[in-house]
């Protein structure tokens, strides 16, 4: 079928393990954080998603030609990481596509990485990061790690379609954000979410020099941020500053 991904593994994918994903949204928080994971761990690369969805693009690293949707890990950790925003016809097949894996796979956790969109983020000097469960064992796994509960207002977008699509399949999983900047990339908000995950997940991942770097990331990443800025756009991102209607 034509609107299917799939999930092509071109490595050992060890069951049980957690599976974060770094999507391109907000801040571009999420593919920042990954891969500065995918370096300090130095993962390995174990595959790639596919479909007749996908623009005609190809990335280049060490003069070799990859897919734009990877993932890398080892026993316990696997790293998903997109270096192209995901239109909408996409978001749907592609979350499916994710956790109906993450099922079969039986991985442990499922930790969406993302930012939350602060006007006076530039006053604030260690953003805070918030946690969205989408269950009662996520909420402890957040609560043990002295993660603040996401309590009221509206996802849009990618992140929202997988933690729905997690809670439909019982997937324990949680979308973690940092207060970010809306349009610039965020390495500071990359950072304090890393420093989140290092708390739920037992790891170590420094982020000191993800902090020095900085400068150098944000203008790398400042070509991406602005189709990723165009693609919120045509989701109408802006919604998630409304507040919703319903009330307990």
């Amino acid at each position: 079928m034509e609107d299917r991904v799939g999930v092509i593994e071109t490595g050992n994918v060890s069951e049980k393990a957690n599976l974060i994903l770094g999507i391109p949204d907000v801040g571009l928080v999420g593919p920042i954080a990954v891969t500065h994971i995918i370096e300090e761990m130095k993962l390995e690369e174990l595959g790639y998603l596919d479909s007749e969805l996908f623009p005609p693009i190809v990335v280049v690293h060490d003069h070799t030609p990859k897919s734009p949707i990877r993932f890398y890990g080892n026993k316990k950790l696997i790293a998903f990481i997109s270096e192209m925003p995901l239109a909408p016809p996409l978001i749907n097949p592609l979350s499916k596509a994710l956790v109906d894996w993450c099922v079969d796979r039986r991985f442990n956790y499922v930790i969406s990485i993302g930012g939350i969109a602060r006007q006076d983020r530039v006053e604030i000097d260690t953003p805070e990061v918030y946690g969205l469960p989408s269950n009662g064992k996520m909420f402890d796994v957040l609560a043990e790690a002295d993660i603040k509960v996401f309590e009221e207002g509206l996802l849009v977008g990618s992140y929202g379609a997988i933690l729905r699509e997690c809670m439909r399949k019982d997937v324990n999983s949680t979308y973690l954000m940092a207060e970010s900047h809306l349009k610039y990339p965020d390495p500071g908000a990359a950072a304090s979410v890393i420093t989140a995950l290092n708390k739920i997940l037992d790891i170590n991942v420094d982020v000191k020099s993800l902090k020095e770097k900085a400068e150098e990331i944000r203008i790398k990443a400042r070509d991406l941020m602005k189709r990723t800025d165009n693609a919120l756009q045509g989701m109408q991102k802006t919604q998630e500053q409304e507040i919703p209607m319903m009330y307990r």
